[in-house]
């Protein structure tokens, strides 16, 4: 039976044949008999927000049962982490919970990355890891991992490669020092050392995305005597607007070139460049760092049946 996240946490734990006898049942249970759930995505919870949540269990009660399955003498959690973190912050000795009993590990994990996809964002690494957790423990693919959580493979595709990036910088993503944008630049860096030592050097200086991917640029393609295209930026109508001693590839690149960029790089799910010159004319280079990733660029720009 195929299963979608985007469906929403509720039809996931209805979707089951109603002419059978029921999978579950709901009752109070002792917290001391509740264990975390061993495929939870999350690594972070908000000491505050969990701080308000106590507080309104303590004046409301649990209004919405977290949701189980019973292993032996004991149960996993698969969804409220939250709650029942909350519930003993304020000393609650049972709380409701819906009791599954046909919830294997593989679903245990889609509900996990579901409640918390849909109720409370993951930060880009914990969602990353997620992802990850689906195509290594239930062999998918990048396309049917995009499938489950509803979102297009390139998405799914940007957040996996971020776990690429030194610990450093995926702490600096966790921390919102820089953005998925910032962190995305980042991965046309083959060096890990000097992806660390920009990201030092964005947070400082306060970089924009833009200018990140300018460094890297230069980084990874020096100026060369023998290009053709260098010659020609100075003509261009953004030539004057040049950094760091007027260098020819310090020029911002237009607006609009930028705009493209953008959109093939979210298409493709890699770095990709427009080389403009004037009249329209120019190269596009697209990026890849290993073979899956040439082979799943092939498939998406020229599937066999097309060649």
């Amino acid at each position: 039976m195929e299963r979608r996240l985007g469906r929403g946490l509720g039809s996931l734990l209805s979707d089951r044949d109603s002419s059978r006898e029921s999978p579950s049942s709901t009752s109070n249970i002792d917290v001391g008999l509740i264990r975390p759930n061993p495929h939870q995505p999350r690594r972070h919870f908000d000491p505050e927000g969990l701080e308000e949540l106590a507080e309104s269990l303590r004046q409301h009660g649990v209004l919405q049962p977290i949701v189980v399955r019973q292993a032996g003498s004991i149960f996993e959690l698969i969804a409220g982490e939250r709650r029942l973190r909350a519930a003993q912050r304020i000393g609650m000795t049972q709380i409701p919970a819906v009791v599954r009993r046909d919830v294997s590990d593989e679903l245990m994990l889609e509900l996990a990355l579901v409640e918390n996809v849909q109720r409370r964002d993951l930060d880009p690494i914990e969602r990353a890891l997620g992802y990850r957790q689906l195509l290594e423990q239930l062999s998918l693919t990048q396309e049917e991992v995009a499938q489950r959580v509803g979102l297009k493979r390139a998405t799914v595709t940007n957040h996996i490669r971020l776990l690429e990036l030194p610990a450093p910088v995926q702490e600096a993503l966790v921390r919102g020092l820089i953005s998925m944008g910032h962190a995305r630049a980042l991965l046309g860096v083959p060096d890990a050392t000097l992806r660390v030592d920009l990201a030092a050097k964005m947070v400082e200086e306060g970089w924009s995305v833009r200018e990140v991917e300018r460094r890297v640029r230069e980084l990874v393609q020096p100026p060369s005597p023998a290009e053709p295209v260098a010659p020609e930026r100075p003509a261009e109508p953004e030539s004057d607007e040049s950094e760091g001693g007027g260098a020819v590839r310090s020029v911002e690149i237009p607006s609009w070139v930028a705009g493209v960029q953008d959109r093939l790089q979210e298409s493709l799910g890699t770095r990709v460049e427009v080389r403009a010159r004037p009249g329209y004319s120019g190269q596009i280079v697209v990026h890849y760092f290993d073979r899956e990733e040439l082979e799943r660029l092939l498939d998406q720009l020229a599937p066999p049946q097309r060649i």
